[in-house]
């Protein structure tokens, strides 16, 4: 898993706001890496399991919403490969390639979110490209 984790290190660096991330399996929602120690992604097997199936019917996601580490989140938008939740002054941006979903947990006023979502969206450009 340790191999994962730079590219973890990479989106948190290009983020700062983004207080928790991972990278799951697309289909089975296990971890290849995560935030750890004081910053540490929670997010159950169960939840991630449910979490990437969501990507099956993205358009369906907005008028349900999704959790992720215990909390439900609004979900203004989605697009074929990108859902983001938003409650409150924290929200997620995840990203699905043919083989993984990255996902970002931040916190922060409206303004990080278009900064969160650029790193995203260049790590899932990064993976994709690498054929992952």
């Amino acid at each position: 898993m340790s191999g994962w984790n730079a590219y973890i290190d990479t989106m948190t660096a290009a983020a700062p706001s983004i207080k928790r991330a991972a990278i799951v399996g697309a289909t089975d929602g296990a971890v290849w890496a995560r935030t750890e120690d004081a910053n540490v992604f929670k997010a159950t097997e169960a939840e991630l399991k449910t979490f990437v199936n969501l990507f099956q019917d993205v358009t369906a996601v907005p008028g349900k919403g999704a959790d992720i580490e215990g909390v439900h989140y609004v979900v203004p938008r989605s697009e074929e490969t990108l859902i983001f939740g938003k409650k409150e002054n924290t929200g997620f941006f995840a990203a699905k390639t043919k083989s993984a979903v990255l996902i970002a947990v931040y916190e922060g006023p409206n303004e990080v979110a278009a900064q969160v979502r650029k790193a995203v969206e260049n790590m899932q450009t990064y993976l994709a490209n690498a054929g992952y």
